[in-house]
């Protein structure tokens, strides 16, 4: 029966992960954006964009279903080769029960300045630094103020 169930989840999150694809894929086209796959297969960056002055983003695609106990999401920072650039975005897809999923777009640089409240850099000493990740946490009281910062809309207008 936990089998049963292990493989019931992972089918719901690929199921999730696809609506949440095309969830932002829309979103960014209502922007008026160019979208494109990401056909250069850089781990860890899934779709690319072109803004309206022609500037291209890397847009990582990120999901959490806050009706699982997850509130977290962890990206392995080898994902980006340890680094941050500054046309990196992270698109965050928040699934509610009852509601419409939440898009975030939150600019990765976030990670540099660890606030240390939704964004965590655990950095590893060079020995183990193969599992450095860089962490988003989601508690229930911070959605509204993580929605004022990053609610796709906001963030959309900004890019250049």
């Amino acid at each position: 029966m936990k089998l049963l169930r292990g493989q019931l989840l992972k089918f719901m999150d690929k199921k999730l992960l696809k609506y949440a694809s095309h969830c932002v894929k829309l979103d960014l086209m209502k922007a008026r954006l160019e979208v494109f796959e990401n056909e250069s297969g850089s781990r860890g960056v899934d779709f690319i964009v072109k803004s309206k002055l022609g500037k291209y983003y890397e847009i990582s695609l990120q999901t959490l279903n806050l009706e699982n106990a997850d509130r977290s999401i962890k990206i392995p920072q080898t994902d980006w080769n340890y680094e941050l650039p500054d046309n990196l975005l992270i698109a965050l897809v928040l699934f509610m029960k009852k509601m419409e999923p939440a898009v975030f777009l939150i600019p990765c640089k976030v990670f540099k300045e660890a606030d240390n409240r939704f964004f965590f850099n655990n950095e590893q000493d060079e020995r183990f630094k193969y599992l450095s990740n860089w962490e988003i946490k989601i508690f229930t009281n911070g959605i509204k103020e993580l929605s004022e910062k990053y609610a796709f809309l906001n963030t959309v207008n900004l890019l250049d």
